[in-house]
Order: structure tokens, then sequence, then C-alpha cells
């Protein structure tokens, strides 16, 4: 059967992507109508072919014209490839070995005692300048107080609190670390919000917890740590603020506000280019099945969960049809660049409206374009605008109950520019210009006149 010049190119590269190389013969117009049951069912498999990069097209062009034989074999390579790579007891470690006999096993979350401050002062923040009217001191978020322990938070009634949590783990490009550091440093979270017509800063009470801290050598271990830590800052009536970190964070951020308010009570908005929604990775939580994490365990039903901003090769049809499947609302980039950012908005409202109360938005630098934040651990091209993010924000944070907030994959060093960091800053003070709205019950109509 003769190929064009295309079809051969076709051919060959797929060929190059199974590393199988035979003669070629004529063959019937289904090259999978020889095989066994077994083989032509693998072979037929959407989730096997995705791993191996094919689609069921690439396959049909990969064995034309391949004899019986060269088929078989084939699929008989495929299917040693997967079981090879597959766990096998005996062979592999299914733990990684740590050292309980280690002095300071938990030397890296024990809290100082209180009673070693050689400063004695009542509960409740405290200020780090030394100047009445100082404009730069120990840079904290938002200029705000410093509080490290919860009665500081009880004491100051602080209505937010932001707090580090410097972790890198998972598959973005490397350096959210530094982004708690980095973004206390950069201007946009003071001063009033033009168009929500009001200054979060002279309504909340608002304070800087100062960072956590996760284990850097096994990042898992540490998970616990800040699940605990966030959930006793929401414990008091504190709304956390939380700026990580890669997308990993999400997992022990949500789950400490469900076991704050409940199992069924709290309400996703994920903000992201990626699902956060794989199977069967090797490692059972990283930033790329976080979401996948939070509905196995039952801390979220898919109908409480709305991705915005899905967009790019994270967002295949089978996981979204997944999703979709679960109850999980996707409203993709393109619905934000076709119907526009307000008529997206009111539906992630409308949709809010049938779930439970209390919200916590999950805000990945990815879902912005790189344009407007370069220094994202896993950008896409073609994202929403800061244009059109942070008056959705503000929207959002002021028409919900919003119990946390976190903002994540920001990555500095990818940015040697203002850009990215001021980027997050705007992000992060739209939600508190939202905050304070509701508090003072002023409507988004009532700003925008």
């Amino acid at each position: 059967m003769a190929r064009t010049p295309l079809l051969a190119r076709c051919a060959a590269a797929a060929l190059a992507i199974a590393t199988l190389c035979g003669p070629a013969h004529a063959q019937a117009s289904d090259p999978l109508a020889t095989l066994s049951p077994e083989k032509k069912a693998f072979l037929s498999d959407p989730v096997v072919l995705t791993r191996f990069g094919l689609t069921a097209e690439k396959l049909q062009v990969a064995l034309a014209g391949r004899s019986a034989a060269d088929v078989d074999a084939y699929a008989t390579a495929l299917m040693a490839v997967v079981e090879d790579s597959k766990y096998k007891a005996g062979r592999d470690p299914s733990e990684i070995a740590l050292n309980p006999q280690a002095r300071g096993w938990n030397a890296g979350t024990t809290v100082r005692p209180k009673m070693f401050d050689k400063l004695k002062r009542d509960d409740g923040p405290f200020s780090l300048k030394r100047y009445q009217f100082q404009k730069g001191a120990i840079p904290t978020f938002a200029d705000a107080p410093v509080a490290i322990r919860k009665e500081d938070l009880v004491a100051g009634k602080v209505e937010v609190a932001f707090v580090g949590v410097p972790l890198d783990f998972s598959s973005g490009w490397r350096d959210a670390k530094h982004a708690p550091m980095a973004l206390r440093g950069m201007d946009g979270l003071v001063g009033a919000d033009a168009d929500g017509g009001i200054d979060p800063g002279l309504v909340l009470s608002i304070a800087d917890y100062g960072d956590l801290a996760p284990d850097y050598m096994a990042p898992d271990r540490g998970l616990d740590h800040i699940r605990a830590m966030i959930a006793e800052m929401a414990s008091v009536g504190t709304i956390p603020f939380i700026v990580g970190g890669d997308h990993t964070i999400m997992f022990p951020d949500v789950a400490a506000m469900v076991d704050t308010y409940g199992a069924g009570k709290v309400a996703l908005v994920q903000f992201d280019a990626h699902a956060d929604a794989d199977l069967n990775d090797a490692h059972m939580i990283s930033d790329t099945q976080t979401l996948t994490r939070l509905m196995e365990q039952n801390l979220l039903r898919g109908s409480d969960v709305t991705l915005v901003g899905l967009r790019g090769r994270g967002a295949d049809v089978a996981t979204q049809k997944r999703l979709t499947d679960s109850g999980v609302r996707i409203l993709s980039t393109a619905a934000v660049t076709e119907r526009g950012w307000q008529a997206v908005t009111n539906d992630i409202l409308s949709g809010l409206k049938k779930g439970p109360e209390n919200i916590f938005v999950s805000f990945d630098m990815s879902v912005l374009d790189p344009g407007d934040a370069p220094a994202s651990g896993r950008p896409v091209p073609g994202g929403i605008s800061m244009r059109e993010a942070i008056p959705m924000v503000r929207q959002l944070c002021a028409q919900t109950k919003v119990v946390g907030f976190d903002l994540l994959d920001a990555a500095p060093i990818l940015d040697p520019t203002y850009v990215s960091r001021m980027s997050a800053n705007y992000i992060l003070h739209a939600c508190l210009s939202g905050i304070a709205m509701r508090k003072t019950g002023m409507s988004v109509e009532t700003a925008k006149r």
C-alpha cells in the first residue's frame, strides 16, 4: 500500500516512540484484528495510548502495513513496558527510610515556648518598625504587625493572617520556596483599591503570621504540620492567607478548612491552568494530583469544586470527563476569553449558591498569562490577564464567605523583573478588598459607581 510522504513521516515518528522496528507487509485495514482479545483490549485502551503519547489514529499509522507477527510483537512489547513499570514487591522499596532515632526528629516543627521570649509583652500582634511613620522596615505581608502564636491572633482579633509556606516539592520549575520572602518585600499589598472603592488595611485587622516550617528532606512528611497550623488559625476565626510554595500545599490548606468547618461544608474555587488531578503517580501526593487526593479522601465532593482557567496540555479530554462526571464544574480560559470575565464570574457565584457557604479560594499563578506572571512554576501560554483576574477575585471574595485563600506556585527566580511579584500581591490585595467590602456591606455595584 503506497504511503504519502506525510504518512511515512508520521509512521516513523510513532514507531520511534515505541522503539520497535520491523519489515512492513500488507495487512488488513484493521491492524488489531488478528490480536488476541487481551492484546486488542490493551491497545484499544485510551489510558494506555495516552501514556505512550499515542492516539487511536496514531496507532493506526504506526501499525499500517505491518505483518500480524509484527503487530503482535508491538503489543507484547508495550505490555511488557507497562508491567515492568509497576511496583514489584521484593524489588522496589515501598517506603523511604527515615531515622526515628534522630534526636531532632521534630525539631523543625517544635514551637518555641513563650517563656523563652526575652521581650515581655501582652498577647497580640506587634510591629517591627522603629519609626512611627516608617515605610521601609523588616518586610511583612501588607506592612502588617507580626503574630507568632494563636494567642496573638485571639488577643488582636485578627481577621486575616498571612502565612508563608516556603515549599518546593513537585513538578514545577523550582523556586516556589522563595515566594513568601519575595512577596513580603514587594509593593501591591498596601493601600486603597481604586476599583473596589475601599482600603482593606483600614477595615480589616491584618497580621503576618510568619512562615511555617516544611521538611525539605521529605516534604510530604511536613504536610500534617502545615495542616494543623492552618487549622489552628481558622479555629479562632482568622482567615488564613497562605502564600506558597507549589500547589501541593492546597491539600493541607483545604484539609485544614474541612477539619475546622466539617466534611461537606467547604467548597473550593481553584484558579489554575492545570487540573492537578493526575492518577497513578508513584508518589501519593504532589502538585499534579492534589485535587485527586482531596476527592479520594472525601475531603471534597466533586460538586463542591469549581476549576477556573483550565487550559493547555494538563487539561486532556479524559481528565475533564472524569472530573465533570464526578460533579466538578470547569470554566476554561477559553470561556473567559469568549464570554468575558463578568459572565464567567457570575457563573462561579451562581454555582456556589448550591453548595456549602464556606469558600476556599486557591489561586495558582499558572492561571495567568506568562506575560503577566512569567515566574509561574508551571507556566502555560494563553492565560487570563490581570485585567480579568483582579475583578474576578475581588468579586468572588466580596460576594461569598471566603474562609481561606492561598496563592501558590510563584517562583521568583524565574522573573528578574518585578512583574510577577507585583501581580501576585495585587491578586492577594484584590481578595482582601473583597473581604473588606463584604464586611462593610459595600456591594460591587456600589464600588463601580
